[in-house]
């Protein structure tokens, strides 16, 4: 059975298609939320531990490319 990802979590929106796998927020993100999709031409990072966000916006810092967007988080 193929594992689904989410685009977000409850801090950040990640755009695959904007995404040029330089891996840079996998690296920076100390509670593994984000991860790797490497298959042949089909490269790219992933939200792999959606929950584990606390929205610091260190991976949002560190993408060049607008990969990874801040949510507007309302106030419950």
């Amino acid at each position: 059975m193929r594992q689904h990802h989410r685009k977000s979590s409850k801090y950040i929106e990640l755009n695959t298609h904007l995404c040029q796998a330089c891996w840079k927020c996998v690296e920076i993100c100390s509670d593994q939320v984000l991860g790797k999709v490497e298959v042949l031409w089909h490269r790219h990072a992933r939200i792999i531990n959606a929950d584990a966000c606390r929205g610091c916006k260190k991976c949002v810092g560190v993408c060049e490319n607008g990969a990874i967007v801040y949510k507007s988080v309302s106030q419950d």
